[in-house]
């Protein structure tokens, strides 16, 4: 998918001829307001080569047997894997630490966990569950109001019968962070870039298996606020917190979705649901008064920010279709003029 790419400009007032005589004036003898310049900006919509990650190159097979979901020999182990999970983090932080970066914490959003053991039920490899639901739509479910990114991955072993012990359960994850790590080209290299993304600060982690497949999931959150308020009513949109970096809100885009409808086992191995995925519909950005972009906007009623304090409010009514899924993104600045991710959060309209 080709990159969508939004410019925000700042708008200026008409002037008169002998005015921008003046202006010009001024410029040559203080050399320091050049440093000022028209605020521009990229935003990216999620496509599988940048933002998400597609599952082909993470399906890993150890058998061409044919089985079924009927065919385990033991249940979805899902109580005790944090040792697992422990593991896969460490993984996780070798790549990243190998590369320059610093590592990743582990984060407390369940819907990782809950995807795997989905999937691992199934015996299947997907974004989607079989509620129909993306990534993003899971992580607000589960109480996130961050920035989430997933990639995922598994081992199918079908027509296996024996349980699998700890340690190849590890040596299936080490290959699946190897895969994703130096054998992804098939998919842009999407799985690397997330793993090795500078802006992710935490990673929740899902791991779920049976004796014929290994579930890996991967939730990278950016955890760049700390939020005070996090009112959603209806289209009304109320936010308060204090950046935990020097950033400052940049822009928010509305996407849309349609409501999400139950996917049997069938429909996720087929297209769509057997690739990547993304926003949704992108329908517009809410700003800051005094700017303008190229894809519709509105203005936020209120835009404030202190030091690292902000407060922000909008209602997107005028962006508002019909019933389904409406994810509000929010986009940060840091001193640089470099552009973060810092929510991504779906509100549920019938």
């Amino acid at each position: 998918m080709q990159e969508h790419k939004t410019k925000l400009y700042k708008l200026t007032p008409l002037i008169i001829f002998g005015f921008i005589f003046i202006a010009a004036y001024f410029l040559y003898l203080n050399p320091q307001i050049q440093s000022f310049r028209q605020k521009t900006a990229v935003v990216t919509e999620t496509s599988s080569s940048i933002i998400v990650v597609s599952t082909t190159s993470t399906f890993y097979t150890t058998s061409t047997t044919t089985g079924t979901s009927e065919t385990l020999t033991s249940d979805i182990q899902s109580a005790n894997v944090l040792h697992l999970i422990n593991y896969a983090l460490e993984l996780i932080n070798n790549d990243r630490v190998n590369n320059g970066l610093e590592p990743v914490e582990l984060g407390n959003n369940m819907a990782a966990q809950s995807h795997a053991e989905n999937l691992a039920k199934i015996l299947c490899l997907s974004h989607w569950d079989t509620n129909g639901m993306k990534p993003y739509m899971r992580y607000t479910l589960f109480g996130g109001k961050n920035f989430v990114q997933e990639n995922v991955a598994a081992v199918f072993m079908l027509g296996r019968t024996n349980p699998l012990s700890d340690e190849e359960i590890k040596s299936f994850l080490a290959k699946l962070e190897h895969e994703m790590m130096y054998n992804d080209a098939s998919s842009g290299w999407g799985h690397r870039k997330n793993i090795l993304d500078p802006s992710h600060t935490h990673v929740n982690i899902g791991i779920a298996y049976n004796s014929q497949i290994v579930v890996l999931v991967q939730d990278f959150e950016n955890i760049l606020i700390e939020w005070e308020e996090f009112n959603i009513k209806n289209t009304t949109v109320s936010l308060k917190g204090r950046f935990l970096q020097n950033l400052k809100p940049y822009m928010f885009l509305v996407y849309f979705d349609p409501s999400p409808t139950p996917l049997s086992r069938e429909d996720l191995q087929h297209t769509p649901y057997n690739g990547s995925y993304s926003f949704g519909k992108l329908l517009g950005a809410v700003l800051d008064k005094g700017y303008q972009t190229d894809v519709p906007y509105i203005y936020a009623t209120k835009w404030v920010q202190r030091g690292l304090d902000f407060e922000i409010v909008f209602d997107f009514k005028k962006f508002m279709q019909t019933s389904g899924v409406y994810t509000i993104v929010l986009e940060v600045e840091d001193w640089k003029g470099r552009i973060y991710y810092a929510s991504s959060y779906s509100i549920f309209l019938n």
